[in-house]
């Protein structure tokens, strides 16, 4: 399993453990949108790191290291504010 393929088969975890969340959350109250609307930024950002893995490697490029330790880093910090939505 190339690098690419384990960074597809985290961010899909991810994913699936995001919509799950989403899924049981009482839209009720207030800290429960907030929490929804960090967790759907968390779904949408992997599914674009996804897409864009997909686009490199389907054209044979190389995927740049900087824009996905920018997303990655996107996604630490909304799995790290999530945590300030209690």
């Amino acid at each position: 399993m190339n690098r690419n393929e384990a960074v597809v088969a985290a961010l899909i975890v991810l994913q699936l453990v995001a919509t799950n969340y989403l899924w049981g959350l009482d839209a009720a109250s207030n800290a429960s949108q907030a929490r929804f609307a960090v967790f759907l930024a968390i779904d949408l950002l992997s599914f674009a790191m996804i897409t864009y893995i997909y686009r490199k490697t389907g054209w044979k490029e190389k995927t740049s290291r900087i824009w996905m330790l920018l997303g990655s880093f996107g996604l630490v910090l909304l799995l790290l504010s999530s945590l300030f939505f209690t």
